[in-house]
């Protein structure tokens, strides 16, 4: 099994930070730093920073979160002194190992899915899944339909494509706030932040409502859902189980 399924596969992290901790001198097999392309054989010893990495044997866990504004999608971070959204799993997640399959900015709120198994989160968020995620934007003042055409075909932004597959102007408030649903089917860091300051538009507020055909429904900010078999299948609208 190639080293960087191994340490998905066992919830050390996801594939594309496995290469990263590769790269920096982090990872051994059987004492030998490990190096890009290695293989780990039944019987060899992997250690992550000095701590060795014994297989696991699993049932999959996918659980989906309300994430509250405010709270960080990271184990830890140097610059923010706040909670994370471990910090707010119970108790009885801490043997799990859970990881977050994709992210979403301290400010924004919404569904979030989380997961024992690096394999399954890296089936959620490679581009090749071509996962729609639906979200609901408050924009502080008043949004120009005009907008929707250049959002779909496309801004550039600091070198990178930020564009929406689908823009439905919803209502705007007796304060001029507009509320704007917008679908992805990339990720790109803050995009939709990006995207609506390029337009010229602050957002207010910004929840990811649904995931493929998974809606987050009744879920108050902080609560959490294990997932059955129907719901998984229903993050990549099809049956990958």
């Amino acid at each position: 099994m190639r080293l960087q399924k191994f340490l998905s596969q066992n919830g050390i992290c996801s594939r594309r930070k496995a290469e990263a901790l590769i790269l920096e001198a982090r990872v051994t097999i059987n004492d030998s730093f490990a190096k890009i392309g290695d293989s780990v054989a039944e019987g060899d010893v992997v250690k992550v920073d000095g701590r060795r990495i014994k297989p696991l044997h699993k049932k999959l866990l996918v659980v989906m979160m309300n994430k509250p504004r405010g709270v960080l999608c990271s184990h830890d971070d140097a610059f923010h002194s706040g909670a994370t959204i471990f910090d707010l799993l119970p108790k009885e997640y801490a043997g799990e190992k859970l990881i977050s399959c994709g992210r979403l900015d301290k400010d924004s709120q919404g569904m979030l899915i989380l997961t024992n198994d690096g394999d399954f989160a890296n089936k959620l968020t490679h581009p090749r899944a071509n996962i729609v995620k639906i979200y609901i934007v408050t924009l502080r003042t008043r949004f120009d339909a005009k907008n929707i055409p250049l959002m779909l075909n496309g801004i550039i932004d600091d070198g990178e494509t930020l564009i929406a597959k689908k823009i439905v102007p919803l209502e705007t408030d007796e304060a001029g706030r507009s509320l704007v649903e917008v679908h992805l089917n990339q990720g790109k860091k803050r995009e939709i932040r990006r995207m609506f300051a390029a337009c010229g538009y602050l957002v207010h507020r910004l929840k990811r409502v649904q995931i493929g055909k998974l809606k987050l429904k009744n879920l108050k900010p902080g609560q959490l859902k294990v997932l059955d078999e129907l719901e998984i299948c229903k993050l990549f609208g099809k049956n990958v189980l």
